[in-house]
């Protein structure tokens, strides 16, 4: 058949997708060329069209892309006459477009470096190209550009070959030809008669062979390279510095120290970093600070010279540290790159900074000259970081959002929290006294000319006083004693206040090393609570005050319990603050004395109980008259009121206290039967579900012991309140219930039949949601549930599989495998670990004691141990053998699909394991349980396989490869090489993977 009604099909169809008036005709265009992609004719045709020398840019541009997407997915369809024969025609067609658009230049050499990487039969690329392309001065950047492409295409991961063939490819077509290359290179500079961009395209070559690992530090000596790259960073033009970047980058990582490196490397490292690559990189520092780009804060051009001395102060870390005299300058450049402005581009900086505090701190003395070299410029930095600290001038302090986005907000945010470590950092090699005397001193001068300074200023050192927090030592006598003592004359700027709150919060354990401020702090924390701009940072200190202090605070419960009271009525605190500050006095409850703490829980607890009794109480006596509405205020204050209660209980302790134990009895015995009415009225408020379910979790974490005689009351609530709601909270909470199981009664078997009993029955109220609702709508739902039956059986794997429903949960784990959102497919996924896998692990084990094909095999079994295994470690290996037997297909259909198809990519390999272990069981489960030994394992899963693929066409999964996954699957299953069948389905997934969707 002739090429030429196809091309001109191909012409038309592109006329229409670029050209087109309307939608449908462009999408029924690009459809007919996306199938026409895929099939055999598309070589020719393709090939035809680069031939055509009439046709523009646009045809041929789409003939050299579906050439390559061919060369990489198809190049089995070639043979290796066709695809020498091929190599040939596009080494014609690149010869052609040599003055050509690059673009088409870029795809013909694509599609030469990927049939070089896989075609054996060339076996000399790099002669071959040379010998056609360098005698041309026209011709040599399609060279250059072969060449700067064939390193990236040899890692294409869409490309599919064996590792062997791989390696000696990868050998023949870069390692044992980099030195040409670099020859090549060379001569190419030497050449005056080239196109004005060569040197540019010389560099681009030489970087991508330096970043593929080609080309080392003993290849480049002596020759003009080094120089070329650092000549380029002078180009205005940004492609032409962008590369120049790269390549410097590349030439300094060369330069790492490595523990194996033979001394002569190491010379010549060393030589090279001192005697070429430090002078360059001080000229460079001075090229950045004149350079207009840089002022002018362009960031592309700041993150440029960014990465090269990150890249030279990463890799030469060491070197500074021990020989700071010659590595002074390039410091220095460092630290103007930390003045930057743009907070993006000095957070690649803040790695360095954590490397050479360390590396300053191990190998130098305090009293080293170098270390007070770099104690003095980690003091500039400490400077620069406040610097950048500082809220933009133009926030609206009197805007609840500052002016900002909340984008804005949490970038700031982020990068606050990112650089706070960099302080730590500077606090460990500058110390603790010179460190925090720089912010204090800011803040000290700020506050004797408020009207003049921003608050901007000071609010700026107050944050980095509190992230130097972590390296400051409770016992530090010098300055926190005067920052404390600032505070009482400190402005009352809402923003500073908030920040000194903050201050004093991180300081608490110092604070209880140094008594004597806790009243001072304790009246500025309070005052903070009439603000409503400073109230969350009260709330926040005052928790980690009382926590930290509370055997200072004790005599202080009283007011602390009438000033709460007085705050929450006030509406002045938002619901986490409330939680912040119920904790805070149960922190300072657990240092009452004895005689006083049962009272003290007592004032806490009751008035909460009661409100909440009280908001719950307004239903009709007579059970049949409709309960009345219960409006969203009131529903929102009994979540908090939940909330607050549950707070308070998880952190009060009673051990040892009798008359407090019995208190906390009596509190619990009454609260849940309120939590029990909330629960039942209100079962589908998501806001009072998540309130009840964390009231729960807390009781049965924290007192188990105390909630046993209605143990079953807070299951069955639980579960109707699912039956009811259909919300995961419920699911939630019952794993942590499960957690505990064992804890719910005296005897452990009661306790297991009270928390499988309540799996039961959630479960049955899940399959009937499961039933009408698709997993993918309720994924929270779905991940819920799966960890539930994952720990469950976990915990009682027997008294699972034993329920009457579990085959319809096996059921339903198949099909919740189509689900598409990630944390529910890894909650499915571990369930199916858990269901298979210690039935999994059983008869592996079972196999390599009693096979005659296993080296164990030699050690006869004991007569008394059982000939016919059914239970290992309480798993029901009969069961779970007969439920993967007749549902299996199903599994492992789902689980083929989802792997090739849609399942993320962080669940792959648990996806395998799961293949993996329903393959062990269906080949020598059935053998195992009836106690048969020493024959081959049973074909089931390559027959299931084998008709899933069938149903894969072609054209995304080729016949040839079919053949060969299931040749392999076949043989690793009948040598019982089970950890090759997870390489062989995780490595198939991977390029069906790439292959359809790339």
């Amino acid at each position: 058949m002739s090429s030429q009604p196809a091309t001109n099909e191909v012409i038309n169809a592109l006329n229409a997708l670029y050209q087109g008036t309307s939608l449908a005709e462009r999408e029924q265009a690009n459809s007919w060329l996306e199938q026409f992609q895929k099939t055999a004719q598309a070589w020719t045709t393709s090939d035809a069209i680069l031939g055509t020398a009439e046709l523009g840019l646009e045809p041929k541009l789409f003939a050299a892309q579906t050439l390559r997407n061919k060369i990489i997915g198809d190049f089995a369809e070639l043979g290796e006459q066709g695809a020498l024969s091929l190599r040939d025609s596009l080494v014609t067609h690149l010869r052609n477009a040599r003055n050509g658009p690059q673009p088409l230049i870029t795809q013909l050499c694509l599609s030469l470096a990927d049939l070089a990487v896989q075609l054996g039969a060339w076996t000399d690329p790099f002669g071959d190209m040379t010998r056609t392309f360098l005698s041309d001065p026209d011709s040599v950047s399609c060279l250059l550009e072969f060449f700067a492409v064939l390193p990236e295409e040899a890692l294409n991961e869409r490309i599919m070959m064996g590792s062997e063939f791989y390696a000696q490819r990868s050998a023949a077509l870069l390692t044992r030809r980099a030195g040409d290359l670099i020859q090549l290179l060379v001569q190419c500079l030497q050449q005056a008669d080239l196109k004005a961009d060569a040197h540019t395209r010389v560099l681009i070559c030489f970087t991508s062979w330096l970043k593929n690992g080609e080309i080392t530090l003993m290849m480049i000596q002596n020759t003009p390279l080094l120089e070329l790259a650092f000549a380029a960073l002078k180009a205005e033009d940004d492609a032409v510095f962008d590369t120049a970047v790269d390549a410097i980058c590349g030439i300094i990582y060369e330069t790492h120290l490595d523990r194996d490196d033979e001394p002569a490397i190491v010379q010549v490292k060393n030589a090279t970093v001192e005697q070429q690559l430090v002078p360059q990189m001080i000229a460079v520092a001075a090229q950045m600070r004149a350079d207009p780009q840089v002022i002018e804060g362009e960031e592309e051009r700041m993150q440029g010279y960014c990465r090269v001395f990150t890249e030279a102060g990463e890799a030469w870390v060491h070197r500074i540290v021990l020989g700071i005299a010659v590595f002074e300058p390039l410091v220095g450049a460092l630290v103007d790159c930390m003045r930057f402005q743009n907070l993006d581009v000095i957070a690649m900086m803040f790695d360095f900074w954590n490397t050479l505090a360390d590396r300053t701190v191990v190998y130098t003395a305090s009293c080293d000259p170098a270390r007070r070299t770099l104690a003095a410029v980690f003091e500039t930095i400490i400077d620069v970081i406040i610097g950048h600290l500082k809220y933009p001038e133009t926030y609206d302090a009197g805007d609840v959002h500052g002016g900002m986005t909340a984008k804005e907000r949490d970038e700031f945010r982020e990068f606050r929290h990112n650089i706070g470590d960099v302080l730590k950092d500077c606090v460990r090699v500058v110390g603790q006294t010179n460190s925090l005397a720089i912010p204090y001193n800011i803040i000290v001068a700020g506050i004797e000319r408020t009207a003049q300074l921003p608050w901007q200023d000071i609010e700026a050192a107050l944050f980095a006083l509190r992230a130097m927090g972590a390296e400051i030592d409770p016992a530090e006598n010098d300055m926190l004693p005067k920052i404390m003592d600032m505070f009482a004359r400190f402005p009352t700027h809402p923003k500073l206040r908030y920040a000194a709150t903050l201050v004093i919060g991180r300081y608490t354990e110092w604070t209880y090393e140094h008594p004597q401020y806790v009243q001072f702090q304790l009246n500025y924390i309070a005052e903070g609570f009439k603000l409503r701009e400073v109230a969350a940072a009260s709330a926040q200190s005052l928790k980690y005050l009382c926590q930290d202090c509370s055997k200072y605070l004790a005599e202080h419960w009283t007011e602390l319990l009438k000033f709460f009271n007085e705050v929450v009525a006030s509406g002045t605190l938002d619901e986490g603050d409330v939680m912040d500050f119920s904790a805070a006095l149960a922190h300072v409850v657990n240092a009452v004395p004895a005689p006083g703490t049962a009272p003290a829980i007592e004032a806490f607890c009751m008035p909460v109980g009661q409100e909440l009794g009280a908001l719950l109480q307004q239903q009709p006596q007579q059970q049949q008259i409709p309960q009345p509405e219960l409006s969203e205020a009131t529903r929102q204050q009994i979540a908090l009121l939940l909330d607050r209660l549950g707070v308070f209980l998880r952190y009060v302790h009673v051990e040892e206290n009798e008359s407090a134990e019995l208190l906390i009895s009596r509190i619990i015995s009454e609260a849940w039967p309120l939590a029990n009415t909330a629960l039942q009225r209100l079962p589908a408020d998501s806001r009072v579900s998540e309130s009840i379910a964390k009231f729960i979790r807390v009781l049965v974490e924290f007192y188990a012991g105390v909630l046993r005689p209605f143990a079953s009351q807070i299951t069955d609530a639980v579960v109707a309140a699912f039956r009811q709601s259909g919300l995961g909270v419920y699911l939630w909470v019952a794993r942590r219930i499960l957690n505990v199981s064992h804890t719910l009664a005296t005897e452990e078997s009661v306790s297991l039949q009270i928390a499988t009993t309540m799996v039961a029955q959630l479960s049955d109220a899940a399959l009937s949601v499961f039933q009408t609702t698709s997993f993918s709508d309720i994924p929270e739902t779905t991940e819920d549930y799966f960890r539930l039956i994952e720990r469950a059986m976990e915990t009682a794997p027997g008294y699972m599989v034993a329920m009457p429903s579990f085959p319809f949960v096996f059921q339903a784990a198949v099909a919740a495998l189509d689900v598409n959102h990630l944390h529910a497919q890894m909650a499915v996924l571990y369930a199916w670990s858990q269901i298979l896998g210690p039935t999994n692990r059983h008869i592996r084990m079972a196999q390599d004691r009693r096979s005659p094909t296993t080296t164990s095999s030699s050690v006869p079994p004991s007569p008394h141990r059982p000939q016919r295994p059914t239970q290992h470690d309480n798993c029901p290996i009969e069961q779970i053998t007969e439920l993967c037997v007749k549902d299996g297909f199903d599994l492992a259909g789902k689980l083929m699909h989802g792997l090739l198809r849609h399942f993320d990519r962080e669940t792959v390999s648990e996806a395998v394991e799961v293949f993996v272990a329903l393959t062990v069981i269906v080949s020598d489960g059935p053998n195992v349980a009836k106690a048969q030994f020493g024959i081959p394992p049973l074909p089931t899963m390559y027959e299931w396989v084998q008709a899933m693929l069938a149903q894969l066409p072609d054209s995304s999964f080729p016949s040839s490869e079919k053949q060969t996954f299931l040749a392999d699957l076949s043989d690793h299953i009948q040598s019982r090489r089970w950890s090759q069948i997870k390489m062989l389905v995780a490595d198939t997934a991977a390029v069906f993977w790439r292959r359809n969707k790339a």
